[in-house]
């Protein structure tokens, strides 16, 4: 895969399609966000993620076909603007908040953690990182500072219709044609079309940031299983470990997943073994030439509970996986 890093002045673009979370994760983290994305409904996952360049401004669009959750640390440098293309937003949660119809989120200057997950049946963000050299200096711009209050007390912003669909078009991806085919977008339209979004919804539309003690739990219970994800363990232990109750856990997680925290942590770890079964490199780095001994290094012990469990969130056997790889 080209490294590339978010702080070059140069223009690029990178255009993958990815069959696991774990690319996700990947993809990221050559844009300097320490984000870790996780398959949450089950079944075959088939997605594409698309990124382009220009001067301070990066384009993002992610497709998938499953609920994803990404979580962890945004890069300083930007800022992300996001919108939902699709109307398939019943279960997208933000910080554990359902988002309305025609949602541009992710703003808030001062935030520095995304905790985000979407809906089963497919969907696609489109984001805009603007760099937030960028973003100071079209704040000084205003002389009311209306701009800057928005960006720093808000999260959220319910935009018009109109709005809303022009930034849908200019966010829009081209079709599909080929790893990293280079395009072109409206930098600068779209720029201004998204500070004049803010600058014009009335104060109603603005919603602030909301981290509520269950979103934080969530948030360290997912840091926590990516954390731990050779390890199985016990609902006490994470409980200790993470100085909250069961009930409290399970409830938050409940509230996120639509499941509860012991398979959380199972899926963190299964999607482990897929990640390193799609990788010939990183078997050999484990030294896990077997599908016994990946999954026994993820902490699955039992061949016929794992296989189950394996087949029944990715839709095929982890020996499909293993050959799919070496093809």
């Amino acid at each position: 895969m080209q490294t590339v890093s978010a702080g070059q002045d140069l223009h690029y673009c990178l255009d993958r399609q990815f069959t696991s979370a774990e690319q996700c994760t990947e993809i990221w983290r050559l844009l300097g966000c320490d984000y870790q994305w996780l398959q949450i409904s089950p079944g075959p996952l088939n997605g594409r993620i698309r990124v382009e360049r220009q001067q301070d401004m990066i384009l993002v669009s992610i497709q998938a076909d499953q609920a994803l959750l990404v979580q962890g640390a945004r890069n300083p440098e930007w800022v992300p603007f996001t919108i939902e293309h699709t109307d398939n937003i019943a279960e997208h949660r933000h910080f554990g908040e359902a988002l309305s119809p025609r949602t541009l989120g992710g703003f808030n200057t001062r935030l520095a953690q995304t905790l985000l997950r979407t809906s089963p049946g497919g969907s696609q963000i489109g984001a805009v990182l603007l760099n937030r050299r960028r973003i100071e200096q079209m704040a000084a711009l205003d002389p009311f500072g209306r701009l800057q209050d928005h960006l720093d007390g808000s999260n959220t912003a319910v935009l018009s219709e109109a709005s809303h669909q022009g930034l849908k078009q200019l966010m829009e991806p081209p079709a599909w044609q080929g790893v990293d085919a280079h395009g072109c977008f409206q930098a600068d339209l779209l720029e201004a079309q998204l500070f004049d979004a803010l600058a014009s919804e009335p104060d109603s539309c603005l919603r602030p940031v909301t981290q509520t003690h269950r979103s934080d739990l969530v948030r360290e219970v997912v840091e926590f299983s990516f954390r731990n994800r050779q390890t199985p363990m016990t609902l006490q232990e994470v409980c200790r470990a993470l100085f909250t109750t069961k009930t409290t856990l399970t409830v938050s997680c409940r509230e996120m997943f639509g499941f509860g925290p012991m398979l959380l942590l199972k899926r963190v770890r299964l999607q482990q073994v897929h990640h390193v079964l799609s990788n010939p490199d990183l078997q050999r780095q484990l030294g896990c030439r077997t599908i016994h001994a990946v999954a026994s290094y993820f902490g699955f012990y039992s061949r016929n509970h794992f296989s189950r469990d394996y087949r029944a969130l990715f839709g095929e056997s982890p020996r499909d996986t293993l050959h799919h790889s070496a093809a």
